[in-house]
Parts: C-alpha cells; structure tokens; sequence
C-alpha cells in the first residue's frame, strides 16, 4: 500500500508541477514526512528529480534557454553541493519562513495575475541565483517555485521555463545526491522509495506534456501564481505541525 501510494503520490505531484513550472518537491515535504519521516524528504526528492527531470529535458530539449543554463548551472552545483553538505547540521526552519513569505509575496507583487511584470531580471542574475537557491534547496528539500518569478520576469514562456529548469534541475540534484551519499544520508530503503516516487513522477510528466503545450501563456503564469501561494503555505504550515 505504502508503494502505491509513492507512486501515485509522485505521478500528481510532477503532473500539478509540469503545468505549474515547479512545486512537487514542495508538495511532497509534508506527504513524506507524514509517510516515512522527515528526515527523509530531502534524499527521496533528489532520488524522485533525477528520475523525472530527465524525461521532462527530453521532452522539452526544444524550449531550453541555453544562455540562462550558462549562467545559472555553475552557481546551482557549488549552491547544490554546500547546501547538501550542510543539510546534516543546519537547522532550516528560519530559512523555510523566509522562503515562504517571499512565495506569497509574489501574488502580491503580480498584482493577482493582473501585472505582465513585477521587476526586471538580467541574465547575470543567475549565476548568484543558481547558487542561493541550490544551497536552500539542498537544506529544506524544496525550493523550486524560487526560480519561477525571476524567469518569468526575465522573459521565458511556458515551455521555456519548464524546459531550462529540468536541465538545471537535473545537475543540481545529481549534486546533492552525490553529497548526501557522501555523507552518509542514502540507503537502500531511501533508494527504493526514491524510485518508486521517481517512476511516477515520469508518468505524471508525460500525461502533463500535453496540456502544457494546449494552454495559454497567461495561464500558465496563473498556475505558477498560485503554485507559488500553496508552496508558500504548506512550508509554513510544516514549520507548525512539526
């Protein structure tokens, strides 16, 4: 029962972030801790990426905005790596409210979807964004939904964005996979859930493929929005329940 519902689990929750350009991993903090622990959130979700980010690359190996990639990938594996690294003695707590409130935030700076742009964003902002965000990432399991008003900002559609994240997305969680191996924290349960998680979310990402490419712009920024507001919430609602 427990691996039908990791891969069930895993199938909605890439489905609900290839539509929204992120947010699975958010989703799936407190479905994990509840499941199994938390101190198994943050290993299982890198395990779950690394199967999925590949086929959403692949899938939308077109749309990829290779000169943010250039600028973004170095910061996000040294961000990746020391997140990783610190992940066994940090406490993250103050880190998820910060990050919270900066996604709910953003609903307010869009203006409720009626704002085209909050703020400009240059190419050069990424290479310190890779890196910040990664390490956060690396800390609290989940941080993707970070990157979406900077890249939207800056100018990427839909499938754009989709498609540049997975290919970042996928180096810097082979990053911390690698350290969190490094230092102890993967073992062969968290490998097996990992997995199962992992073959549902490549499910979830092919039934999304196609609805991504129908919908409009516009409300693809109205799914990242409110993807942005529920991730904002859930981080600060694990911070309570805990």
């Amino acid at each position: 029962m427990l691996y039908i519902a990791l891969f069930i689990t895993g199938a909605l929750s890439w489905f609900i972030s290839t539509v929204a350009a992120g947010g699975a991993a958010t989703l799936l903090i407190p479905i994990i801790g509840f499941l199994l622990g938390a101190q198994y959130v943050a290993p299982i979700i890198s395990l779950a990426a690394i199967c999925s980010n590949p086929a959403r690359a692949w899938l939308f190996r077109e749309h990829v905005d290779w000169k943010v990639i250039a600028y973004l990938m170095p910061g996000s594996l040294v961000g990746a790596f020391f997140g990783a690294w610190s992940f066994s003695f940090l406490d993250p707590k103050w880190i998820q409210v910060v990050l919270a409130f900066f996604l709910i935030s953003y609903v307010f700076q869009y203006k409720f979807g009626k704002s085209e742009l909050s703020f400009k964003v240059k190419k050069i902002w990424f290479f310190p964004l890779g890196g910040l965000i990664s390490f956060l990432s690396g800390l609290v399991g989940a941080t993707g939904p970070i990157l979406n008003p900077f890249m939207l900002n800056y100018g990427l559609k839909k499938e754009q964005l989709v498609g540049t994240k997975s290919i970042n997305s996928l180096a810097m969680q082979l990053t911390k996979l690698t350290t969190y191996t490094l230092f102890g924290v993967i073992s062969l349960e968290v490998v097996q859930y990992g997995i199962l998680l992992g073959l549902g979310a490549v499910v979830g990402v092919f039934i999304a493929r196609k609805h991504l490419f129908n919908i409009a712009h516009e409300r693809f920024q109205f799914y990242t929005m409110i993807m942005m507001l529920v991730a904002g919430v859930l981080m600060l609602a694990k911070l309570f329940i805990n």
